[in-house]
């Protein structure tokens, strides 16, 4: 493994997720979503969300509306450039898609926070069969967990492709949380984690047996008393490629991918950086790394 800085890759995605994050109300540059609106018709299945002028305002109640989506009756939730605030998830259904206009002028923001390992400490909690793609989601927690996505139980169906995840106000803050043998596809997705104070904060939390596919993922967590940039624990075992991973801050550890009792996994093509470690293994085997820079070291 090459353990050499790339300090210019890395001053650039810092630079890129940042002032993607604090610039909320920027103009789309890349990826912009267009869906024609069929000569003024409504289309069937494709169900508007906008600040005015669409169906819904509330992407929850959006989503909430759909009662008969299946393999043969998909759907699509449009939502329109704007800021919406949520104040419970939006609970993703299978065969039904949501979609922003880009990541830089569609939001689904909020504070939601709980003392529990589920949808009511985050902005999204993904389905089997869907995909999320094109938005930003963030979440500003508050109190004891502040997740931005949630999955539970998931397959390789569940896709979460072209995001940007931001969380932070939690004691435990994480971007995405895998839980419970939950391995969908995740691709494309920019991710930023702050902690303060006694706060814990991490990337992509990986939980009891998930297993996600992880394809070209830029994680940045910072500040806090103790980062990761991908945790793995209980027999959780990504596949990890084409990653960008960024920890530092921290009054304790900061670790770029931290796996405790969990095996195989797998590291590909990435830039990895923790201020502690880049890498460490604790009671973890057979952990695979090719093709990548590792920084500070392996323990």
């Amino acid at each position: 493994m090459n353990t050499r800085k790339s300090s210019f890759e890395m001053i650039l995605l810092l630079a890129g997720l940042f002032c993607v994050w604090l610039t909320t109300g920027a103009q789309a540059a890349d990826r912009v979503v267009v869906v024609p609106l069929g000569g003024g018709k409504p289309l069937q299945n494709v169900i508007t969300v906008a600040k005015a002028g669409g169906k819904f305002t509330n992407p929850v109640a959006a989503m909430n509306s759909i009662t008969d989506a299946s393999a043969t009756n998909p759907y699509l939730i449009l939502i329109a450039p704007g800021q919406y605030t949520l104040t419970s998830a939006l609970v993703m259904k299978p065969f039904v898609n949501v979609s922003g206009c880009s990541e830089t002028v569609t939001w689904l923001i909020g504070a939601i926070s709980s003392s529990n390992i589920n949808e009511t400490s985050a902005i999204v909690k993904g389905a089997n069969n869907t995909t999320l793609s094109n938005l930003s989601v963030s979440n500003t927690g508050g109190g004891e967990n502040s997740f931005g996505i949630f999955t539970t139980g998931l397959n390789v169906t569940a896709r979460l492709q072209q995001l940007s995840v931001y969380a932070k106000g939690g004691e435990t803050n994480a971007g995405v949380l895998n839980y419970n043998s939950s391995s969908p596809f995740i691709s494309g997705v920019n991710i930023a984690v702050q902690g303060i104070g006694v706060q814990v904060s991490i990337g992509i939390y990986n939980v009891i047996g998930s297993l996600p596919t992880m394809l070209g993922v830029n994680a940045l967590v910072c500040g806090g008393t103790a980062n990761m940039g991908v945790y793995n624990v209980s027999n959780s075992s990504p596949l990890i490629d084409g990653a960008n991973i960024l920890v530092w801050g921290a009054a304790g550890d900061d670790i770029g991918v931290s796996n405790r009792s969990s095996n195989n996994v797998t590291i590909r093509r990435s830039t990895i950086s923790g201020d502690t470690d880049g890498l460490s293994n604790s009671t973890s085997t057979n952990t695979r790394v090719s093709q990548s820079t590792v920084i500070n070291g392996v323990s």
